[in-house]
């Protein structure tokens, strides 16, 4: 079951190498002259978890594997981490290539069992009027969807990037839901147009896949 946000890409996803935290770290909480906790004395909430969550999916397809790693922090935000090596002649080749998070956690008997494009869950007693839409039509406002892949000239590929559109804790945008979360690689680019006027324009065939579990 998938619950649909329409936010333009730009602002549900923050895109990139990810060289630092989203929020400030917390010597910018530290406490001042005073002993007490600057954040606390303000009144200001940075969204710090008491623990921090992690995941990670172990990726393969045919001449091709890797793994993702996922860590939330803060409130909303969840770091993605995802390094593969395509071996010569693999269909990762160099270039872009879509990543995105699909709606169940399958990778088997095809990559074809981790179905859509993940987009939350509904809870009839919360939001029982969520549209639901994981389809291609709703593409790139998906929850799951990712910036690309870049795979350089020796078949190694990575992908940094912090998106808060899905958390790793509990609630309707949780990547463990009933059925589970699943990875997918495409062997094409992403290319992010709303209401794809072809069935490749979000990436194309599946070329490796991974089940996110909890660490």
């Amino acid at each position: 079951m998938k619950f649909v946000t329409k936010l333009p890409l730009a602002l549900a996803l923050i895109v990139g190498s990810v060289t630092g935290p989203v929020f400030a770290d917390d010597d910018h909480h530290s406490d001042n002259k005073d002993g007490h906790h600057a954040g606390k004395k303000h009144g200001h909430h940075a969204g710090k978890l008491d623990k921090k969550l992690q995941a990670k999916a172990i990726i393969s397809g045919p001449d091709i594997t890797g793994e993702a790693h996922l860590y939330q922090k803060y409130e909303g935000l969840v770091n993605v981490k995802m390094t593969l090596q395509g071996k010569p002649g693999s269909k990762l080749t160099p270039g872009r290539h879509a990543v995105h998070f699909h709606e169940t956690g399958a990778c088997e008997p095809t990559f074809g069992a981790a179905k859509g494009h993940y987009d939350g869950n509904i809870d009839p007693s919360v939001n029982p009027e969520a549209n639901v839409s994981p389809g291609l039509g709703n593409h790139p406002y998906h929850l799951g969807d990712l910036p690309n892949l870049v795979v350089d000239k020796n078949g190694k590929g990575t992908m940094h990037a912090t998106t808060s559109r899905v958390t790793l804790s509990p609630g309707l945008t949780s990547l463990f839901d009933a059925d589970g979360t699943a990875f997918i690689i495409h062997g094409l680019e992403d290319q992010f147009l709303p209401d794809p006027p072809t069935k490749d324009a979000p990436g194309g065939p599946r070329i490796a896949c991974g089940v996110i579990i909890k660490k």
